[in-house]
């Protein structure tokens, strides 16, 4: 049986930061993201250009087509196996785009990848560069092999214990459960933003509730009118015979095409994927459930795009066209195409649920293996594919030739967890038995699965949980055993609450135990309205007749819900709920897939007095939920009594709070003693070594990565070998001062994980880098909740999106520079808000971030457009939805690959799309000598360039804005605007845009000032007479060329004796330096220089 690998991390020796690094280091607040060399919000280092790029069957036609790009992928592999280096035009040439073939069989905003890593690319081949570099790292962790030798440090020893060991140590043998209803306080919400309040009327009329009020009471009432209404409903109930159609046909077809910028950075980049979905595992892999309010409102049939999500790893990108799916060891072997037109379709809605469900009220009691759910990972939508029995018997396994013999039919899935691939496996009678409905689905709710869903196939089994319903279907066969694969035996299972480890002989015992297995769903309700913190007022609420108390319930193995009740008294009596069905609920005559929505209406004075709202259902058995949570080591199928307690806020309102909130929790139950004394130790023994933020953000790579958690940073690079969640999450999160690090890693992580990271404990953050963690994060809520004011639809650019622009035209400007016209008119299907175009969103100096969409990643890549001038008028974008970037294209030679994103570009296809984010960078130029900088205004009259290769870009933009404008500052008539340009490149054939920056030295009648400096050139006299300088950037030609800082900064002690003329110009305020440029010019020429001079870094010296 597969078990996990002995995972025993280790740690390099780091001193921490220096004394004067930790005193050197500015005090931080927020903003800071022009800071030279530091990351900003966008993970861009400042003023710094990227360093990589500076590196010396429908028919016979459909067949073909894929036939073809078969061959030509096949190809590229077999150069690839051979040794070959492949650079990145190789690369580009092999893709072929499969969606622009046949859009119709992709779920809408498919995204078109490219089959390579960049890393690969780059830094994997033998590339003579990655030779040498590879030699000496070989040599250094000899060295470090060999210091880890003498101290002793090898795995297996007794800091290095395995779980179950480690928990008998700390007398963690017994079950506990502590203070799962307890109350406590909480904070008032917007008042009546749920529920619904009926008014009576005042008057001689009474109405029909206070005539039946003069008799029964409000229980009574309430009853009287759900059992008359429910019989009725009940006697109407209809059979679907999957011939319908999902109510959401249209509708899904217009759901959101772009990608969240949090996927940029992990395989799952080009995944489309709604913002309505709360992620309950950080950053990756996606495993996100829908608000609760959200969801009910949807109604009874739920969007693809409200539909919860689980996901163990990276989804696999898989095409219609060649995929393929084995059934029953090859003896039948189904394209997509097969699939869908050779056998009879079915279209049923079926609720399907996480066994998951509801967990993140377990782990209050006490952590769980499992990350956190709320109570919204259950959904309800119509899916369309064969029944499996007819796949089956077209594979010769039917009724008839099964022997009665127990056997298993087994599925298995393209994705490719940590522990293996993920297979399970239901008995071969229960997938024919016809009044099962097994089914192989292709499409939900009418459209082609979206890739979270399972694209292009998956397992769909009715009744059961959804672990069972494997997606990215590639495997399915028939044993006479269950399936033995790690997530079969490792995965959905309740166990009983004495097992608290997963590496014991107890563990592995009931592990294995068949009556562990989670099959069939279980019985569950939920209230969702009254929401998580809503209030009410109390003299309102009394005006009112009734008060609607709204949720939903559901059950597994095809049983109808056949009663929910709700209390007010925490389970003393109870009030019957009104259900509500879907149309067409029953299948095969007796089986309800489908989940029901309830309400009751509560007399006002009754709720006014609830001590709490508790909700219970009952399936065809009579049977009903516990009434406490029951604690298991997976945290599965938890199901207790769904309380929502009330209490009476400082202003007077009644309060509602659930137990548990996916967003911050912030419901009733807290966490026990037990986690708290978890908490406490986990902080205990941190050495005393500090790190300052620019020392943390340069350990973020696969060779050295490091992780800030609650302010303690860790040296996780040895656990990328085994960590059970793959390397993306981790690399993702690298070298970042985030709390949403913190966050990410405390919900997906249990209280021995903590203890193999505290293994990894180097230090501390410095005071100053977590000051700017805390700022940084007040003002990243404070920028959310203004981006969340109005349509977002109506600016191209998102900051947290990327969106799809097409590339319609290219422009050789040189042997290797290129303008690319891209438009945005189609991005959005013509749906824009009342508006005749869409605005591109970027102010002048700002970029916009490109991105091709990788394996691993996306390849980003920050320019800033040539076209349009932004700014100048009314409508600040082009009428036709466009912008156009200048780029230099890094060819490939034979010793490396060239650039990355240059040469993808240059190889794309016109009318293909690459994704587009923005706006990016905190600078902005108003006109007239303002500057909006991280939300400041300033007004400089005399402007310092220093620019180098493609860093041109940012800085030709304000060119062009200042050329354009009357020459004067906002707030001075009589100051003139004036800029000095220092322009570096390698040679003349280098320069970026000479002609336009000509252009506009010519047209600004000397208030704009280029100084061209290449590092050599044929005719150094001939070039010197143009007005151009030879070498690289230094102090000299700085001090030379452009404007010194104002009069009181100046550092005149200086060995270079010969001062700029415009030396005398510094006695005004009003001058500014930004910088962008490779990385060696800036940080070790321009900056150092500049400082000496006396600039200050935010102050007056910043970074596109």
């Amino acid at each position: 049986m597969p078990l996990p690998a002995p995972r025993c991390p280790y740690v390099r020796t780091h001193p921490g930061s220096s004394e004067q690094e930790i005193a050197d280091e500015p005090d931080w607040g927020a903003g800071h993201n022009h800071r030279i060399g530091y990351r900003n919000r966008h993970g861009r280092f400042a003023g710094l250009t990227h360093e990589g790029d500076h590196d010396p069957y429908k028919d016979q036609d459909d067949r073909k087509f894929v036939e073809e790009a078969m061959q030509k992928h096949r190809d590229l592999r077999k150069r690839a196996e051979k040794g070959d280096l492949l650079n990145f035009q190789d690369v580009a040439r092999g893709q072929t785009d499969f969606y622009s073939h046949r859009p119709d069989a992709y779920p809408p905003g498919w995204r078109v990848g490219v089959d390579a890593r960049e890393d690969w690319v780059k830094h994997e081949q033998d590339w003579p560069a990655n030779i040498r570099l590879r030699e000496k790292q070989e040599n250094q962790r000899r060295e470090e092999l060999e210091v880890r030798k003498k101290l002793g440090d090898k795995c297996g020893e007794e800091d290095h214990n395995e779980e179950h060991d480690w928990r008998r140590d700390n007398s963690e043998t017994s079950e506990k459960h502590h203070g799962a209803y307890s109350k406590s306080g909480g904070e008032s919400a917007q008042p009546q933003q749920n529920g619904t309040m009926t008014h009576g009327h005042n008057g001689e009329h009474k109405t029909e509730y206070q005539k039946l009020r003069e008799t029964y009471s409000p229980e009574e009432i309430t009853l009287l009118r759900l059992l008359q209404y429910e019989r009725d409903q009940t006697k109407a109930f209809q059979q679907n015979d999957g011939r319908q159609d999902s109510p959401l046909k249209e509708e899904v077809r217009n759901t959101p095409i772009e990608i969240d910028a949090i996927d940029a950075m992990t395989p799952d980049n080009w995944i489309p994927r709604s913002s309505n979905l709360v992620r309950n595992t950080g950053q990756h892999p996606m495993n996100a459930e829908p608000r609760l309010d959200a969801l009910f409102s949807a109604g009874l049939v739920t969007p693809n795009n409200l539909h919860y999500v689980r996901n163990h790893a990276s989804v696999p990108r898989l095409l219609w066209d060649t995929h393929t799916l084995d059934v029953c060891d090859g003896t039948l072997r189904l394209s997509m195409d097969d699939l869908k037109n050779g056998f009879e379709a079915y279209n049923i809605q079926v609720a399907l649920g996480c066994d998951g469900n509801r967990r993140g009220e377990l782990n209050l009691i006490k952590k769980s293996k499992g990350f956190s759910w709320g109570p919204g990972a259950i959904s309800c939508a119509y899916w369309k594919g064969a029944m499996l029995y007819d796949v089956l018997s077209a594979a010769g396994v039917d009724g008839t030739s099964w022997n009665g013999d127990r056997q298993w039919v087994n599925f298995e899935g393209a994705d490719e967890p940590s522990e293996g691939k993920y297979a399970t496996s239901i008995p071969l009678d229960y997938v024919l038995d016809r009044a099962n409905d097994v089914m192989l689905a292709y499409e939900m709710n009418n459209s082609p699965l979206p890739p979270d869903h399972g694209f292009p196939v998956r397992v769909l089994i009715p009744g059961f949980v959804g672990g069972r319903s494997v997606k990215w279907l590639s495997r399915i066969w028939i044993t006479d055993h269950e399936n033995e694969s790690y997530y079969h035996i490792w995965d959905n299972r309740v166990l009983p609450s004495f097992i608290t480890e997963k590496d014991g002989e107890f563990a592995r015992t009931m592990f294995n135990h068949p009556s562990t297995a989670c099959m069939e769903q279980n019985l569950n309700s939920v209230i969702v309205r009254p929401g998580q913190g809503e209030t009410l007022d109390m003299a309102d609420l009394l005006k009112c007749d009734t008060y609607r108390v709204r949720g939903f319930a559901y059950d597994g193995g095809g049983h109808e819900v056949q009663r929910v009740e709700l209390s007010l008294d925490n389970g003393a009596t109870w009030l019957y709920c009104i259900r509500h069905f879907p149309d067409l609920p029953v299948r095969n005559g007796r089986k309800f897939w489908t989940w029901v929505h309830w309400h009751v209406d509560i007399d006002s004075a009754h709720l006014a007095r609830a001590e709490s709202l508790t909700v219970r259902c009952f399936n065809v058995f009579k049977n009903t939920q516990p009434q406490h949570p029951v604690w298991n080591l997976l945290g599965m199928m938890n199901n207790g009594w769904y309380v929502v307690k009330l209490s009476v806020d400082s202003q007077g309102q009644l309060l509602f709070r659930h137990p548990y909130h996916q967003e911050g929790n912030e419901g009733w139950m807290t966490p026990s003693m037990e986690n708290q004394l978890a908490a406490a130790k986990q902080d205990a023994g941190i050495p005393d070594k500090q790190f300052t933020r620019q020392e943390i953000e340069s350990h973020a790579s696969k060779d050295d990565a490091w992780l800030v958690i609650n302010g303690n940073v860790y040296d996780v690079t040895s656990v990328l070998a085994w960590h059970p969640g793959g390397t993306a999450t981790i690399l993702a999160n690298a070298g970042k001062l985030s709390p949403e690090v913190t966050s990410a890693f405390e919900s997906i992580h249990d209280d021995y994980a903590h203890k193999k990271l505290q293994e990894c404990v180097i230090g501390r953050v410095s005071e100053k880098a977590e000051t700017f963690m805390r700022e940084q994060a007040k003002a990243e809520a404070e920028k959310e909740k203004v981006s969340g004011i109005g349509d977002h639809r109506e600016l191209l650019l998102q900051r947290k999106k990327w969106v799809p622009v097409k590339l319609v035209a290219r422009k050789q400007l040189s042997s290797d520079t290129f303008a690319y016209t891209f438009s945005y008119k189609d991005t959005y299907n013509g749906n824009s808000p009342s508006k005749s175009h869409v605005k591109l969103g970027l102010g002048t100096c700002q970029h916009i971030q490109m991105g091709i969409h990788m394996l691993d990643k996306l390849l980003i890549r920050s320019y800033t457009p040539t076209r349009p001038i932004i700014g100048l008028t009314s409508t600040d974008d082009d009428a036709d939805d466009s912008f156009e970037l200048t780029v230099k294209t890094y060819f490939p030679d034979e010793n490396q690959p060239g650039g990355a994103f240059s040469n993808f570009l240059h190889e794309l296809p016109l009318g293909q799309t690459v994704e587009a984010n923005g706006p990016t960078g905190e600078i902005k130029y108003m006109g007239n000598g303002r500057f909006d900088i991280e939300g400041k205004t300033r007004v400089f009259h005399k402007i310092n360039l220093i620019l180098g290769g493609s860093g041109v870009t940012p800085g030709y933009a304000l060119l062009q804005h200042v050329a354009q404008e009357d020459g004067h500052t906002s707030d001075d008539n009589d100051t003139q605007i004036q800029v000095r340009v220092l322009d570096a490149n390698k040679s003349e054939q280098d320069i970026l845009l000479r002609e336009q920056l000509r252009d506009i030295e010519k047209r600004s009648a000397g208030r704009i000032q280029i100084t061209h400096v290449i590092s050599h050139t044929a005719d150094q006299d001939q070039w010197g007479r143009e007005g151009g300088l030879t070498g690289h950037i230094n102090a000299h030609m700085i001090r030379d060329k452009l404007f010194p800082p104002a009069l009181g900064r100046q550092n005149i002690n200086t060995d270079d004796t010969k001062m700029s003329a415009r030396g005398k110009e510094g006695e005004s305020a009003g001058v500014v330096t930004f910088l962008c440029g490779p990385p060696s010019m800036i940080q070790k020429a321009a900056l150092p220089a500049l400082r000496d001079w006396g600039f200050v870094e935010d102050e007056d010296c910043f970074g596109f």
